[in-house]
């Protein structure tokens, strides 16, 4: 949502989630959950919305430098906190699973 929540912070922006994300589930799109700290995104409300819809969702650190791959745990949390489940995590699918799904 381009939302900071650390710093001088920034609001999420403004729109229809439920749209987005029965779009995403219905096209196959991954829901991206952004580890980065300052960021944390899509706020939990709105995780909960994507997985009700049936989102799969991709984690990921948003890292600009080899240290930064280190955030991931927080994406992760975010995920447990919001009942994502493992199965609907793509990157944590096998190669194979993963390469299937983006041929479809």
């Amino acid at each position: 949502t381009g939302r900071y929540v650390v710093g001088r912070g920034r609001p999420q922006s403004e729109f229809d989630a439920e749209v987005v994300f029965r779009a995403c589930e219905r096209f196959g799109t991954a829901v991206e959950i952004n580890s980065r700290p300052e960021r944390l995104d899509p706020p939990n409300d709105l995780l909960a919305l994507a997985v009700e819809v049936g989102c799969r969702f991709a984690i990921n650190t948003d890292a600009h430098a080899p240290g930064q791959l280190e955030w991931q745990p927080y994406g992760a949390d975010k995920a447990v906190e919001t009942g994502v489940s493992i199965d609907r995590v793509v990157n944590s699918w096998s190669t194979d699973e993963l390469l299937k799904w983006t041929r479809r």
